[in-house]
């Protein structure tokens, strides 16, 4: 049996990136494929580079580390560039935008067109919804893998489509919740404030997915996102959902 971990959205969370690569060690898992975000938000990009230095895995670019290689007007952006080293903006801007794995899984951060757009959720006026059948398999036509990963929402999902094919989100592994901003103001929320990765498993029997929730000390991480002057991010840590006077309905 071949055994795949998957990682996504770290967002700098140093802490709850190490408590998701100790849970991968101890199942014996070789091959790490990350769906990008690495290093943005208001917790520790540095250390976070470091452990990832530390770690081989496969990687690929998210929408956030686009936004830190081309230095975007964002809020917070000016003390993430200073505490990552030139040599890993240069690493973030090597990363390819999609990859194949074992011409077996398909990786994107958003999708395979864009790392700043959903693969499985819909915004609407209404709230965020599931794609259906239909068009799930319309928006994937052209990947000839059985696995189809993305990330970017934050939320761990396993949609498995008539077709045979499976889109697999493994969640965030550092911000388990945040409120976003395009056409309507919506949450993605996980509803907890695990750190969250998933596990392939491929055999000649078929495919299987785990979600796997680690506990790590989101407190001290809230506490830190505090110090950085982000106290909605420590909400966002806390709970894995949106605080009361934050819910958009």
């Amino acid at each position: 049996m071949k055994q795949y971990a998957i990682i996504c959205d770290i967002h700098g969370n140093s802490a709850a990136l190490l408590a998701v690569l100790n849970d991968i060690k101890a199942r014996n898992i070789d091959t790490i494929i990350n769906l990008g975000d690495h290093f943005f938000g208001a917790l520790e990009p540095g250390k976070t580079a470091d452990i990832l230095k530390a770690n081989p895995m496969i990687c690929i670019s998210g929408n956030t580390d686009r936004e830190i290689v081309d230095n975007t007007d964002k809020e917070g952006m000016p003390r993430i560039r200073a505490e990552l080293m030139d040599e890993t903006i240069a690493w973030l801007k090597d990363l390819p935008k999609t990859t194949i794995v074992d011409d077996l899984i398909f990786v994107c951060h958003g999708t395979p067109e864009s790392d700043n757009e959903y693969l499985l959720e819909k915004v609407t006026e209404h709230g965020v919804f599931i794609y259906n059948d239909e068009d799930l398999i319309e928006k994937t036509k052209h990947i000839n893998q059985r696995v189809i990963l993305c990330g970017h929402s934050h939320v761990n999902r396993v949609v498995y489509l008539s077709n045979g094919k499976i889109i697999v989100n493994p969640g965030s592994v550092g911000l388990p919740a945040y409120l976003g901003n395009g056409e309507y103001r919506f949450a993605m929320e996980s509803m907890t404030p695990h750190a969250k990765y998933a596990i392939i498993n491929a055999d000649e029997n078929g495919i299987s997915v785990e979600q796997i929730n680690c506990v790590y000390d989101w407190n001290a991480a809230a506490q830190r996102a505090r110090n950085n002057g982000n106290d909605k991010i420590a909400d966002y840590l806390l709970r894995g959902r949106m605080p009361r006077d934050l819910r958009i309905n």
